[in-house]
């Protein structure tokens, strides 16, 4: 069990762990399924949609934002101001983009989201209230982290079918020597 990479849930734990660990997982996935695209590759939608693996870099990023920085830790969501403050589509990619630039963005907000993480790990705060509030009740970060899950498994899926499009590359998770930059910082 050692030998597992970092981004693999625990094969027992506290919930925890395994919410964070899933979530990981998640996210290491899709980064997977996203990393070493040109601005083309990343721009390529399928016939019947318009989701894009750049599109969707910068939709999580934005999502992990808001979810992490904004309703958890209570701070400036950055990325969303930016993405938003020029009535900007988050899902929509430009041809004359620098893929590098998606790819920080979203591998920024993530290590910043996994920072927080670790305070609410240290902390045991999963069950106080977040920022999210509606009709008068406070969503717990419990909740929050479980909507992130489901964000990322949707769009895991989607990252599946919009990279075999792209180039052929499939498989259900990431190689095991596969390490995103946010465990490398």
């Amino acid at each position: 069990m050692q030998d597992f990479p970092v981004w693999e849930p625990p094969m027992g734990g506290t919930e925890q762990q395994h919410l964070f660990g899933m979530l990981d997982r998640l996210r290491t996935t899709f980064r997977y399924k996203a990393d070493g695209l040109d601005i083309g590759q990343l721009a390529t939608k399928l016939p019947s949609s318009q989701l894009s693996l750049g599109g969707l870099l910068q939709h999580l990023a934005l999502v992990e934002d808001e979810k992490f920085t904004y309703f958890i830790a209570g701070q400036r969501p950055e990325v969303l101001l930016e993405l938003t403050a020029d009535g900007r589509e988050q899902f929509v990619v430009d041809l004359d983009e620098d893929p590098e630039v998606l790819y920080q963005r979203y591998d920024h907000a993530v290590a910043k989201s996994r920072k927080i993480q670790q305070s609410i790990i240290e902390e045991g705060t999963l069950d106080a209230d977040s920022g999210l509030e509606f009709e008068g009740k406070h969503a717990s970060i419990r909740r929050i982290i479980c909507d992130l899950i489901e964000e990322y498994g949707r769009h895991a899926g989607h990252a599946d079918l919009l990279r075999e499009a792209v180039d052929g590359r499939v498989g259900e998770d990431a190689p095991w020597d596969y390490l995103p930059a946010w465990y490398r910082e």
